[in-house]
């Protein structure tokens, strides 16, 4: 069972084609209307706080209420393994939220996350954004560049290739779908109105950049065949997750390099070498291990706000000195997140830390 990573839209809410109406010109010429200007930069590779001035993060991110806000840097929980595979693949992901940090989602709640991501060398993959089963029709025009914009629950997205890269912004908020959230009252228009002036920015910026401005780095990429062997080996697996006697079960292996992405987030494993083992049991179980060969220096990104507040470290047995894994929820929603001889592992499903130690065992 492939993994539902990306925000998925529900067709139904918030969507709205943007257009407007022709207005008679005024007696004197007009002044054309200026582009966004870049933030000043420095040499070297671009950060997050130069890509889009902070004043217009804040006023993206402003509620109904219309109080100032002061957001921070943070990554929604849900978020962080794909930033860490994109930061790995020699991408920049930047985030920051506004709120209280890592609520329930569907709950009344203030918090909010802006997002900007950005994959090099993957203009010739982009795609327009996932709308229901299908693309999004509804674009619009950015810094010169036709864009793909979309919205629903839980959020507003809209990417557009820029120069070599892909790049998606957006923004996700709690109780889209209930009352209490911080757009409540907000309309849709208005929100993508706000992200298109990022997006504006942020595409400016790359579109003005140096090479070496463009020039992050990267981890060590995966060179082997996607194999589920070793610490993947299926017995152990199987062992691990206790199935009634006699399941059958399908274990298969996922490499998102074999195939052209349909979502940002398919052209990011594919670029970070990323490969997924799936089981799935005739009782309904599954599991997804999402593994990423070269990623624990990146582990760390587990411990930054708001994954701190989510994740928490799990203990596991007979582990070398360099095991660390953290969790997050139980059951069949439980992740862990698990890093060992250099290979970082996302495994999500019923009896995930049971699986992260049958992992341990076998690469041992």
């Amino acid at each position: 069972m492939r993994p539902n990573i990306a925000v998925v839209v529900t067709a139904s809410l918030l969507l709205f084609a943007l257009t407007g109406c022709t207005v008679p010109a005024p007696a004197e010429t007009p002044t054309p209307t200026a582009s966004p200007t870049p933030t000043p930069v420095t040499s070297g590779p671009l950060t997050c706080d130069d890509l889009v001035p902070a004043d217009l993060v804040a006023t993206a991110l402003e509620g109904a209420d219309g109080v100032p806000v002061e957001p921070v840097a943070a990554a929604n929980r849900l978020d962080v393994f794909d930033a860490v595979l994109l930061e790995g693949a020699g991408g920049l992901p930047c985030s920051w939220r506004v709120g209280g940090g890592m609520p329930e989602y569907n709950t009344p709640s203030d918090w909010a996350y802006l997002r900007i991501d950005v994959l090099p060398g993957a203009a010739a993959q982009w795609v327009p954004i996932r709308f229901g089963e299908g693309p999004s029709d509804v674009t619009r025009e950015i810094a010169g560049v036709e864009a793909s914009v979309a919205g629903g629950d839980p959020g507003w997205s809209i990417s557009a290739p820029i120069g070599e890269s892909w790049v998606i912004v957006s923004i996700s908020a709690a109780a889209l779908t209930s009352t209490g959230g911080r757009f409540a009252g907000t309309q849709a228009d208005v929100i993508i109105d706000r992200l298109a002036d990022v997006a504006e920015a942020a595409f400016t910026t790359l579109q003005q950049a140096t090479p070496d401005q463009l020039d992050w780095s990267s981890v060590e990429l995966r060179q082997t065949d996607a194999i589920c062997n070793g610490g993947l080996d299926e017995q152990g697996i199987v062992a691990a997750m206790q199935l009634p006697a006699g399941s059958a079960v399908e274990y298969t292996v996922w490499d998102p390099t074999t195939e052209a992405p349909t979502r940002f987030d398919g052209a990011v494993r594919a670029a970070a070498r990323a490969f997924s083992c799936e089981l799935q049991a005739d009782d309904g179980t599954w599991l997804t291990i999402t593994t990423a060969r070269g990623f624990s220096p990146l582990f760390d990104r587990f411990r930054a706000p708001d994954a701190d507040v989510a994740l928490s470290p799990l203990e596991l047995a007979d582990a070398p000195q360099d095991t660390e894994a953290v969790v997050a929820g139980t059951g069949r929603g439980s992740t862990v997140y698990l890093s060992i001889a250099g290979t970082l592992y996302s495994i999500h499903g019923e009896g995930a830390p049971a699986v992260a130690q049958a992992i341990v065992a076998q690469t041992y």
